[in-house]
């Protein structure tokens, strides 16, 4: 990451709450640069007609000197960009002076992912000794390879699973899906691959790797 800034994801869900009404829950997340402690990262979005800067707060660590930070949506949202302001000077990812257009939800689930962020992990879990991995690609190109190197043995042995294509969100990201037997592994070890136009992207979670185990979800920005 050679930016101060990236905007990585935004992710907007409207669902019933059961009385006749809505329910919405919606994020922001931000990768930064720590480079100082004193910092503000925000996300400056378009309101109605105004625009206006809505604070993130700090999440966690990541390695390389990174940090990441979370801001709330409304569904409210228009276009935006994400702001980092440190050390006396403001930076901005402002997807290539194209704005970012917030994708608003009605009664469904929908994730932006940021220009940086080519491949991300939407979920991850163990069932029955299954894995199974909901993935989201930028459509770079129709022809691409979607998959994962893993491990049950702490990278003794390393095996690959390719993913297949399951649907297209309106924010324009691919959703790719992936099943794989595991038998009765206790974890599993992971990274994500996108091939496309001769290049690799890898979701490797901050270089530290997800870790899979019964019972639990993992998604894209959790702790190793």
């Amino acid at each position: 990451m050679n930016a101060p800034v990236h905007f990585a994801l935004a992710s907007s869900n409207s669902y019933p709450s059961g009385t006749g009404s809505y329910n919405y829950d919606g994020s922001f997340k931000v990768v930064v640069q720590n480079l100082a402690f004193q910092k503000q990262v925000s996300i400056r979005a378009q309101v109605g007609s105004a625009w206006q800067d809505i604070p993130a707060g700090y999440v966690q660590s990541l390695p390389g000197n990174l940090e990441l930070w979370s801001a709330p949506a409304t569904n409210g949202e228009g276009e935006f960009v994400a702001k980092y302001t440190v050390n006396s000077m403001t930076f901005w990812d402002n997807n290539g002076a194209s704005n970012y257009k917030f994708p608003q939800a009605f009664d469904e689930f929908v994730v932006l992912a940021g220009a940086e962020f080519e491949v991300v992990l939407g979920a991850a879990g163990i069932g029955a000794g299954v894995l199974n991995l909901q993935i989201g690609v930028q459509n770079l190109a129709y022809y691409k390879e979607v998959g994962i190197v893993f491990t049950t043995d702490g990278w003794a042995t390393v095996q690959t699973a390719y993913a297949g294509y399951s649907s297209t969100m309106k924010s324009g990201l691919e959703v790719w899906h992936l099943t794989r037997p595991i038998a009765s592994a206790g974890q599993v070890e992971l990274a994500i691959f996108y091939r496309v136009l001769g290049r690799e992207f890898w979701d490797n979670n901050f270089w530290r790797n997800y870790r899979v185990i019964p019972g639990s979800t993992t998604s894209w920005g959790d702790p190793p």
